[in-house]
Formats: C-alpha cells, sequence, structure tokens
C-alpha cells in the first residue's frame, strides 16, 4: 500500500515565528530534541504497516508546526475543553475520509493525518498537565464512543479530578502552594460544597493565545511540563507520562475502529485492517 501524506504546512515559517518554532518543537521534546513522540506512537502501534507508522509520525510531529499557537491542540493554558474538542473533532474528518465516497488512497492519507494530529494531543496531555503529579496512573478515558468533553469544574470520570478551566464557580476554592518544591507546587485542591479534591491543570504558553487558568493556580509550562529527560527533577513523573501517553496511544486506535465500525459498518473496519501488518500483535479492542 502506497501512500502519500501531505502535512498541510507549505515552505518554511516566516523569521517572526522562529522563536515559537523552537518552544513549540520542545512539546514532548520533538525532534531535534528527545523524539518522544515518535517513539510514543511508533512502540504503541507497532503492529501497524511501516509506511502507515511513518505517516503517522510524520503527521504527529507536524502538530507541532501546523497548530504550534494553539492550546486546544496540546492541552495548554487549562483549556481542557477546547483540547477535547480537537482530539475529538480530528478523529471525526478521519473517521468521514474513510468513508466510501473518498479513493482508497486519499481517504487513507486524510484520515492518517487527522488520526496523527488527534494522538499529539493525547500525548501532550499527560506531559503538559499535572495528571501524573495528581497521582492519576489510570487513562483520562478509555471509552470506544467519541472522545468526552471536559467541561469546566466536572469530575473526569476515571479519577475523579476537576477540570479547573476560567474562573472558579462562586462557591469554590482553587488553592496550590506554589512555595513547596516539585511535584508538590503542582498539586492543585478544588474545595466545593464541603467536598474536596485535586483539581487538573495545565501550563500556560505566552504565544498561544488564551489562558484559561485561574492565577492563584496558574503555572508556566516550563514549570509543569515533563516534556524530556533532561528535566532531571521529573525523569520519574516523564516516564510516568509517556507510560500513559502509549497506552492512550493504543487505545485511540481501538476508538477509530469502533467509531469508524459505527459509521460506515464492516467496510469501515476492513479500510483500517488494510493498515495493520501483524494482526495478532494489535489490542484485541473488545477487552479494552
Amino acid at each position: 500500500m502506497g501512500i502519500s501524506l501531505t502535512l498541510g504546512c507549505a515552505g518554511d515559517p516566516g523569521t517572526g515565528d522562529t522563536e515559537a518554532l523552537e518552544e513549540s518543537a520542545e512539546a514532548f521534546s520533538t525532534t531535534p530534541g528527545e523524539p518522544n513522540h515518535e517513539e510514543i506512537t511508533i512502540t504503541a502501534l507497532s503492529f501497524l504497516k511501516p509506511e502507515v507508522i511513518k505517516a503517522l509520525t510524520i503527521g504527529n510531529v507536524s502538530t507541532d508546526i501546523k497548530y504550534y499557537t494553539s492550546n486546544a491542540a496540546h492541552f495548554d493554558d487549562c483549556n481542557f475543553r477546547g483540547g477535547a474538542a480537537f482530539v475529538a473533532e480530528k478523529q471525526a474528518q478521519a473517521v468521514k475520509a474513510l468513508g466510501p465516497g473518498i479513493a482508497l488512497l486519499d481517504g487513507d492519507a486524510l484520515a492518517m493525518l487527522a488520526f496523527s494530529h488527534s494522538l499529539h494531543a493525547v500525548q501532550d496531555f499527560y506531559a503538559h498537565t499535572n495528571w501524573v503529579e495528581l497521582g492519576g496512573d489510570v487513562l483520562v478515558d478509555q471509552s470506544l464512543t467519541a472522545f468526552p468533553a471536559f467541561r469546566p469544574y466536572s469530575a473526569v470520570p476515571s479519577t475523579g479530578f476537576i477540570v479547573v478551566q476560567g474562573p472558579k464557580p462562586r462557591e469554590a476554592a482553587v488553592t496550590r502552594d506554589d512555595d513547596a518544591p516539585y511535584p508538590e507546587y503542582a498539586i492543585v485542591t478544588v474545595r466545593q460544597r464541603r467536598t474536596t479534591a485535586y483539581g487538573l491543570v495545565s501550563g500556560t504558553v505566552d504565544y498561544e493565545p488564551g489562558d484559561h487558568c485561574p492565577p492563584p493556580v496558574a503555572m508556566t509550562h516550563d514549570e509543569l511540563s515533563k516534556d524530556k529527560t533532561s528535566l532531571t527533577d521529573r525523569i520519574e513523573q516523564h516516564l510516568a507520562a509517556k507510560s500513559l501517553a502509549i497506552r492512550q496511544t493504543r487505545h485511540e486506535w481501538c476508538r477509530l475502529n469502533q467509531l469508524t465500525h459505527d459509521a460506515w459498518g464492516d467496510a469501515g473496519t476492513a479500510r483500517l485492517a488494510a493498515w495493520v501488518a501483524d494482526p495478532s500483535s494489535a489490542p484485541d479492542c473488545t477487552a479494552e
């Protein structure tokens, strides 16, 4: 199967974008730093054909360029609603491209590109938020329906963490100890109506417009990120985030299969089956 992947970003960035692109290139330390997005994608989806993995990896890395000012594409700036919508939208685009009305190779290329963008976002989720610091050791979502919406100040079902986005409700208190050492300073607490829970936040990025983090608990990307092993005080958290990102990426393959079957039946499932090199090592999505 020969597949041509168009990244959707023509030419080189302008000189005014250079600094932002250099910073963007360090989201989960994509090459020329540590190739973590690549390693996560290859490890999680090793059962796919080499040309498919290559296309997904290229598309994943291109997210840092094509969407380098989008906090939603990287779960930055406490934009959880936007990040979840980005993942769901890109996966819906992938499913649409696998429909019977689009030529086989064109549809596959479009689907791989859209799916790879969604993978980049879910991988960044674990590196850019305080999920790991809060003790999160399970996937943020393991359903096979569309990626769920994250409503501000609602609980994430898998952990009970409260999504901190935008001004807090009047009756709520949102706090953290910014004088504590790492990782303690990343612990956010939300108190609402006599209940107390951990608060989920992500780091702020100054070149991405739209900061949704309440000032009392805001942390910069540099203060919170677990993108690379050169952050020597965060090696344990980096490895935990990377492990969860691998597991989530593998699960997203199962979600894509289910969504495609829901939309196009067995014909859709067959389209994705053609991407697989080794069915014996593919995840058993019925057990996910």
